[in-house]
Parts: structure tokens; sequence; C-alpha cells
């Protein structure tokens, strides 16, 4: 067992490898946060200049927290002086030095996309600050991305949270949720009434994949929000959750709950046991795929994340994954 399982794992390791050794052009990351940072201080034609720069991030941002559609002078003023920028810029400042390595995964993800034809729209892309839950939001033309979700697990301003949701609030996750996000806005996945646990955890293992094909990094463990530990857990102990999902008749389930409970973000994949980390589904999903691709490597990632992949009843019979 343990032996398929590193197996299948260096499946993606001999594809990564392939992978970096493309050369990737940096995408520029628009630094929002600074220019509104920097306003106050800005004479009325650098003002002029950065909003006609910067109008459409402008746009996106305001609009999405319910400000302004169109920001107006008065309102970017307000915000530039509004405690959630006073309050966290120095601390991004500290840990986000520039947006360089940031820029350096963008580019990479958005050049290894187009090498394996996926469909990703253009964009603008630009760094943000905000009080808001989201860490990135998108609309067909732009991302934002807010800095301040990914200062380290650490940071005093997440005291409040689980342990769970301060584990992913690191520079490292960064690269990885951006990449989900893409991945996501441009292939979501489609749910129908006949969709079932075994279709959900097929699209989040193929995300998984992807997500690790279009990354310069190696790290399954980052790529699914786990700790070594909780990596080295799953591994083991595979074979008793698949197990579980057999015996309990969870595969072919409809129910939504079920789904939400095996894959959404928790202290736990508590439907299978307190001991079991969280999204245990994505494991299983990502382990299916992955043992899929040994013997179907010239499927594209653009099939893999189609419903006609995901939603394909005989897919677990063609992975013969067990």
């Amino acid at each position: 067992e343990k032996i398929r399982i590193a197996r299948t794992i260096a499946l993606i390791s001999i594809i990564l490898a392939a992978c970096t050794n493309v050369v990737s052009t940096p995408c520029p990351i628009i630094p929002l946060y600074k220019d509104l940072e920097n306003y106050p201080a800005m004479t009325t034609a650098q003002r002029d200049s950065m909003l006609r720069a910067d109008r459409l991030p402008l746009s996106v941002m305001f609009g999405f927290l319910g400000l302004s559609d169109t920001p107006d002078h008065q309102t970017i003023e307000k915000w530039a002086h509004s405690r959630v920028v006073e309050a966290f810029t120095p601390v991004v400042d500290s840990v986000f030095s520039n947006l360089r390595s940031t820029e350096l995964a963008l580019g990479q993800i958005l050049n290894e996309a187009e090498r394996d034809k996926l469909d990703f729209p253009p964009r603008q892309y630009a760094a943000v600050i905000w009080g808001n839950p989201r860490s990135i939001v998108m609309s067909d033309s732009c991302m934002l991305i807010a800095l301040n979700h990914y200062l380290g697990e650490d940071f005093e301003g997440y005291n409040h949270l689980p342990e769970y949701l301060k584990s992913g609030k690191t520079p490292a996750r960064l690269p990885y949720d951006i990449c989900e996000a893409l991945i996501a806005n441009r292939y979501p996945y489609v749910q129908t009434d006949e969709s079932t646990v075994l279709s959900r955890l097929l699209y989040e293992g193929a995300v998984t994949a992807a997500k690790l094909m279009l990354l310069p990094y190696n790290d399954v463990a980052e790529s699914m929000g786990y700790t070594d530990a909780q990596l080295k857990w799953l591994t083991d102990n595979r074979q008793k959750i698949w197990n579980t999902l057999v015996a309990r008749n969870l595969l072919y389930s409809t129910s939504a709950n079920d789904i939400d409970r095996l894959v959404e973000a928790g202290p736990n994949t508590s439907i299978l046991g307190a001991e079991v980390p969280p999204r245990a589904g994505r494991f299983i999903g990502y382990s299916i795929v992955v043992s899929y691709m040994q013997d179907n490597s010239d499927k594209p990632l653009s099939y893999l994340l189609s419903p006609e992949f995901y939603n394909n009843p005989s897919i677990l019979i063609e992975s013969a994954y067990e």
C-alpha cells in the first residue's frame, strides 16, 4: 500500500519537474494598497493619474466592499484614512517587502496554464488590504488579492480565529490560493441533481492536481491546506478512510450535507471521525485522480476539470483505485 501511494505521488513529482524547467515571466500585480496609502500625500495631478491607472481594480474593490461602483476622490480619501489601512499596511509591508515572489508565482501559473491549454481570460491583478473575510475576489477582468490575509499564523490579529483557519493565513499559502481561485473561476464545479460525493471528490482531486502542475512547488501538503503531519496521517490511513466511505455507502450519496462535510474546511472531517484531518475527501479525490493519470497521462487538464470527467461514474473503475 505504501509503495502504491509513493508511486502515485511520484507521478506528480515527475510532472512538476518538467514544468519547472519553463522560464516564466513575472505577471505584474498592481500594489493598489500602497497607492491608497500614499493617496493623501499626492498632488491633484498625481491623484488624477492614479485614478486613471487604477480605475478598474478600484471600481472592483470599492464595489465589492459596497462603498461605490465609481469611486471618486472623496471616497478614496476616506478609505485612505480608514482604520483598516492604518492598522494593516505597516504589517503587510513587513511581511511583503515587495510583490516579486508573488508575481513570479502568478507568472508561472499563467504560463503553465497556457501551455496546458487552460483557458484563463486576461485580467488585471491588484494587491489590496481590507477588513472583509474574503481573501481573493475576482471579476471577469480583475483579481484582487488581500495581503492582510497572509501575514502568518502567529500574527496577533488572527488570535480570534480557530486554528484550522489560522494555519492557512501564511505567505506560503498565497500562491496556491491564487491558483485555486483561477482554476475554480474558469472551471467551477457543475452540480446536478445526480451529482454524488464521488463526483465532488474527483473535482476536488483534479483541482489539487492542477495546482501542483501549474505551480513551481512540489508541496502536496501545502496545496491541500495540510500540515506535514496531517498529510502523513491521511497517507498512512488512506485505506481505512476509503473502507469507511465504501462501507457507509457515502461515495454515491447525493446529500449536499455529506459532500460539504467531506470537502469543506474545518477542524476535522467529522463525518469520518474526530481524528481525521479536515477535507479528507479532497485527499481521497486527489489519490483517485493520480491513480487515473498513471494510465491516462495523455488526458489534458481541461478534461480532468470538466463534468465529463468528474461526473462520469466509470472513472473510478478506469482509475483502478482501491
